[in-house]
This record gives structure tokens, C-alpha cells and sequence, in this order.
């Protein structure tokens, strides 16, 4: 009985969507620029920002479906700094955006967008934009 009320509870937020702190504390990720490019640098990875905006179905399957995944939440855990923002949050205007959910990937030793995607995206997309932001990062920086 708690499992149903619990997968309906679940389902509910999926199509109806929620805000970015829920969306980050869902993940364990953080939700302040300045402190995740920070971490970024302190720790040498690449920082992935997600801009969602409140009860937007799309941006919680994508921080759901897609960046929940056992997979890719593996691999934005070992690799990147993963960052949840509302898109009235606090954060360089040089990452502009017009659709939701939008993506970042930003190379932490510049703070500057690298590689961009928008909207929801299922796991394979996800993984390949992760690599293709490597490649990105690597051909436009010296690596460290």
C-alpha cells in the first residue's frame, strides 16, 4: 500500500513537474553557481548546468528519467559537478536561454559554456552530450 501511494506520489510529480530545489535535491545536486563552479574547479571536472523553471513536465523527466538514471547519475557523480537552477536563480546571463529544460556544459577552468542542448533528452542523448562536452572542452583547452 505505502509502494502505491509512493509510485503515485512519483508519477504525480512527473507530470505535473516542481521546482528546482526539489528537482536538485532529488539528484544531490548542488544549487548555487559561484559555489558549484568552485567545486568544479577545486575538483578538476566539468560543471553541468540544468536551467528548469517551476511545473515544468519536461525539465523533472529530464532530471528524473534521464539524470536519475542508475547510469548516468554514476557517471555525473564520478566525473562532473551536476548544478539545478530555476531560470530566475542567480546566474551569469551569458548562459541565456529560451527553452526548458536548458543545459549547460561548462568547462570549469574558464566558466564558459563549452557544449549547449535544450529540452528533454532520454539517457543515450544524455551520455553521448557528455562526451560530445569532453571532446568540445578538449579540442578548445589545454588539458591540466
Amino acid at each position: 500500500m505505502v509502494r502505491l501511494f509512493l509510485l503515485s506520489l512519483l508519477a504525480a510529480s512527473l507530470l505535473f513537474g516542481s521546482s528546482a530545489r526539489e528537482e536538485a535535491q532529488f539528484l544531490g545536486a548542488e544549487t548555487n553557481f559561484k559555489r558549484a563552479l568552485a567545486k568544479a574547479k577545486a575538483q578538476k571536472k566539468m560543471l553541468v548546468m540544468v536551467v528548469v523553471k517551476e511545473n515544468c513536465r519536461w525539465c523533472s523527466k529530464l532530471v528524473h528519467r534521464t539524470m536519475g538514471d542508475p547510469d548516468v547519475k554514476s557517471v555525473l557523480e564520478k566525473h562532473y559537478v551536476t548544478l539545478i537552477l530555476d531560470r530566475h536563480d542567480t546566474y551569469p546571463k551569458v548562459f541565456t536561454e529560451d527553452f526548458f529544460p536548458s543545459i549547460f556544459y561548462i568547462d570549469y577552468s574558464t566558466g564558459q559554456s563549452v557544449y549547449e542542448n535544450v529540452g528533454f533528452i532520454g539517457k543515450k542523448c544524455f551520455l553521448n552530450d557528455l562526451k560530445g562536452a569532453e571532446a568540445t572542452r578538449a579540442s578548445l583547452y589545454t588539458k591540466e
